[in-house]
């Protein structure tokens, strides 16, 4: 993602994300701990966690913050126990997910009742929408890449998560927040 647009991001979850001093947040698909970095800095007080892609990203998001709890784990298969975490962030490129329904299951499980979870996705127009997953996706997968707001509200709520509300951001980007009762 591009620096102006993770920033944007960053500054619309500052602004949305609620979160309190010992509580426990998890950024899924976490990269490189850019993301944990800043929370850390802003908010020493909340526990961070993360998952990496690689373990090569794991090993630089671990140099950035050496107190959270990095790992090196599928996205369909979360390492930590059920109702762990108070705040869920997932910043990065949904397409990135091999399952998408299968990561929303994995976030509702490890969240807490009443955690919130924050899911930055791209956006397009619907007829460039259908054109970039007909060219970005493998048939053999049947899944998409650019999902629509209507798509996505659809994938939470049947994940478990409720009050979804969803905002355009510059960028073609979007964040869907929701919350599990």
């Amino acid at each position: 993602m591009a620096a102006w647009l993770t920033e944007l991001v960053w500054k619309r979850v500052q602004q949305l994300a609620v979160f309190y001093p010992q509580d426990m947040l998890l950024d899924v698909a976490g990269e490189d701990g850019e993301l944990l970095r800043r929370i850390a800095r802003d908010n020493p007080e909340v526990g961070l966690a993360g998952i990496c892609a690689t373990p090569q990203l794991a090993r630089t998001a671990r140099s950035r913050v050496p107190d959270a709890d990095i790992m090196f784990a599928e996205l369909e298969d979360f390492p930590w126990l059920s109702e762990s975490f108070d705040v869920a962030l997932c910043l990065q490129p949904v397409s990135a997910m091999r399952d998408l329904r299968a990561t929303l299951t994995e976030v509702f499980r490890v969240l807490k009742p009443g955690g919130q979870f924050m899911l930055a996705a791209p956006w397009l127009p619907a007829p460039l929408r259908a054109l970039a997953n007909r060219f970005l996706v493998d048939e053999a997968e049947e899944s998409e890449a650019v999902f629509s707001p209507k798509q996505l509200f659809r994938c939470l709520g049947q994940a478990g998560f409720t009050d979804v509300s969803y905002l355009r951001l510059a960028g073609l980007r979007g964040l869907a927040v929701c919350w599990k009762p």
